[in-house]
């Protein structure tokens, strides 16, 4: 008995054994049916089983299910005088029941016949009582194996149906290898996925497990009708133990005509697909019935499924969300970017930008090279943007590199990409920024940097319109255009071959110079404004200006380093200022390198009380001597010109001596600075 694991075996074993010991015709060994109070014939020797399966005794009714109801043995050598008797075959004579008890409990008992009587003795009573109670244990051991395995085998499917779920975000492919998992696991017979459609307001087969097509498209259920959807109208599963025979089964699909052996021994289980307070469809499946079957844990099982699919639905959801969110930013992004460097925007109105920005409309919706030339910080590649956000490629990729940031060795790579074991380190094959940049724009900043043996490459790009990555040996066609820009004087390189002529004479199809600051001043006042409210509102300052000294220190530097220069000094100052008018003092840092203009060009403005005093002679106060006739000519107002005139080359002295910075200024004079201010009015002195 502790050899086999397969229970009806061991059933039919144990019973051929009493049968032999006994020495008797015929027995049975029967089950209780706790749902039925029956007792279930479960094998049987010498009966007629279709006999067996028309008589289910109850418990308590007859010599058995008295045994099954009290769980004592019993010995009748003379069936005819037990009143208890009920009679299955004429020719019975005597019988013999053991219950088989397991810890307590009577799962079943052991009935044996026989046409003699005073068949039976009480030893034999007890020989087939130990042996009824050890194959209950037995029996009862083999259960809960068979149970344990099926609880194994829906963890591992479940496992199996989580890692299908977490492999792919498409709905579709995670709901078809969810009831392939299940079919093929668990070996369920029928199964489907049936989700709520808004549109139509109808239950509709999403997925299906041994369904054709067209099957499938006859799916569909309103709430409420048929058991699907009245178990999505109710939130609630349910258990189905014989659904031909259920009045809500309506077959619509024809499920029933799939089941070749009984179909009153197929269960349907369903459990609802549940979001939050929302029911969002079914989840079903056929099971063809058998003694072993645990009904209650396969449904446990499925509505993790349903769970597993709501959770899934629910990260569908998300997804498309995210997309369209991603898509409405995307969208307004570039809608952004459009506006940010059309050519209005750029800021500008000295003549030289206007002709740039004529220029860049020109040039912006062809397919022709561009080269931008200019200092460093003039805004050559706001200059790039503009012209791909103004052409037909503005939806399309546009891909940047900078051409001295990137060592030589790595740079080939990063242009034209690389397959996998091309050289050491290249562990899979990479896309270069040109592949990256296909039916789109990309800008090679500072290609004057760029290595010839690589210049000989992009020509061809630019010749064949096609690119071969390190290690192939096959090109590619692409359909990219080209903005290079340089702060270099490539005509020079070219001179001193130092870049490809070739090269430069197809990069240099339309050439945009930007100016530089110096050289259109009447833009600074505008970049100044245009800074000071864009790092105001970064910073969260609440800074309304700029002092007027403080624009006309601006506006005499030199900027080297052009419109970066000035953004990062009014970054620089915005962030460290305290008033709300920056003055003088917050650009201090600028003073230091600015370059003082020879005594001879500075340009010193005298005051106006020489200019109204007619016919006299001009004021020599540098030499410390006033002839007579100067004296006379000041007749009534000689201490008020004279102190004024002393005053005014002081002051003026000082200005330039601490580069107009007044706090300095004042000190040195030993004023306040409000005096200062009052002085400069009063004397007009310009600066």
């Amino acid at each position: 008995m502790n050899s086999t694991q397969d229970p009806d075996g061991l059933l039919e074993l144990i019973l051929d054994r009493c049968i032999q010991i006994c020495g008797v015709e015929s027995g049975s060994l029967m089950l209780i049916d706790e749902k039925q109070s029956v007792l279930d014939a479960v094998t049987s020797r010498g009966m007629n089983q279709q006999l067996l399966r028309e008589t289910k005794l109850k418990i308590g009714q007859g010599i058995t299910g008295m045994a099954a109801s009290t769980g004592k043995a019993k010995l009748v050598n003379d069936v005819s005088k037990d009143p208890d008797y009920i009679q299955v075959k004429e020719e019975i004579k005597s019988e013999l029941v053991a219950p088989m008890i397991v810890e307590d409990d009577i799962i079943g008992v052991i009935s044996l016949d026989s046409n003699r009587l005073n068949a039976f003795t009480p030893e034999m009573l007890e020989i087939v009582s130990v042996l009824a109670n050890q194959a209950g244990q037995i029996f009862k051991n083999l259960q809960t194996i068979r149970s344990l395995e099926q609880r194994t085998k829906i963890q591992a499917t479940l496992i199996e149906i989580s890692k299908v779920v977490s492999s792919t975000l498409d709905q579709n492919e995670v709901f078809d290898s969810i009831m392939v998992t299940m079919e093929k696991s668990l070996r369920l017979e029928k199964g489907s996925i049936v989700l709520f459609n808004k549109e139509e307001a109808l239950l509709r087969i999403v997925a299906a497990s041994g369904l054709s097509p067209e099957e499938i498209e006859k799916g569909t259920y309103q709430p409420g009708e048929g058991i699907t959807g009245k178990v999505y109208e109710s939130g609630e599963p349910i258990i189905i133990e014989s659904v031909a025979s259920h009045p809500d089964f309506l077959n619509r699909v024809g499920y029933l005509s799939h089941f070749k052996h009984d179909p009153h021994n197929v269960s349907l289980l369903c459990a609802p697909i549940l979001s939050e307070q929302t029911t969002l469809g079914v989840v079903n499946a056929f099971i063809v019935q058998n003694k072993h079957t645990d009904l209650k844990s396969f449904l446990d099982f499925l509505q993790v499924v349903a769970s597993i699919i709501s959770q899934s639905i629910k990260i569908q959801n998300l997804v498309e969300e995210a997309k369209k969110e991603i898509s409405r930013e995307n969208i307004q992004l570039k809608r952004e970017l459009k506006n940010k460097y059309k050519f209005g925007s750029l800021i500008g109105k000295a003549a030289s930008m206007e002709k740039m920005f004529e220029k860049i409309q020109l040039v912006a919706d062809s397919r022709a090279s561009v080269l931008i030339t200019g200092e460093s910080g003039t805004g050559k590649e706001m200059i790039a943007n503009a012209i791909h956000y103004n052409s037909s490629r503005s939806e399309n990729p546009f891909i940047k590199i900078n051409c001295a940031a990137i060592p030589e060795n790595l740079l080939e790579s990063e242009l034209f990409g690389h397959k996998k074991g091309s050289f050491t380190g290249a562990v899979t094959d990479k896309k270069g920024k040109f592949e990256l940049a296909d039916t789109g724009t990309i800008f090679l900043d500072e290609i004057g940097e760029m290595d010839l043996n690589l210049q000989s490459k992009l020509l061809r790009v630019l010749q064949e319109r096609e690119i071969e990555a390190i290690g192939s040996t096959k090109a590619k066609k692409v359909d990219v255009r080209i903005i290079a820009a340089t702060n270099a004087e490539l005509e020079q390189l070219v001179a001193e071959k130092k870049f490809r002529a070739d090269l430069f004479y197809r990069l240099n199809v339309v050439k945009i110079n930007t100016p530089p600051l110096r050289d259109r001043v009447e833009d600074i006042p505008l970049l100044m404004n245009h800074f000071l409210e864009k790092y105001t509102k970064d910073n969260n300052k609440s800074i309304k200006g700029i002092s007027r000294e403080a624009s006309r220190l601006l506006l005499k530097y030199r900027w080297p380093g052009n419109v970066r220069e000035l953004e990062n000094v009014i970054e620089r100052a915005v962030v460290l200022a305290q008033d709300e008018i920056l003055n003088e003092d917050d650009f201090s840092d600028i003073l230091s390198n600015m370059v003082e203009m020879p005594e001879s060009t500075v340009e010193v403005s005298h005051t106006n009380h020489t200019e109204s005093t007619s016919g006299m002679e001009p004021l020599d106060l540098g030499s410390g001597r006033l002839t007579s006739g100067q004296l006379d000519g000041l007749d009534g107002r000689a201490m008020e010109i004279v102190v004024s005139e002393v005053e005014s080359r002081l002051i003026q002295y000082a200005m330039k001596k601490f580069r107009y910075t007044k706090t300095r200024v004042a000190k040195f004079l030993g004023i306040n600075r409000n005096t200062l201010d009052k002085k400069i009015k009063e004397l007009n002195i310009e600066y």
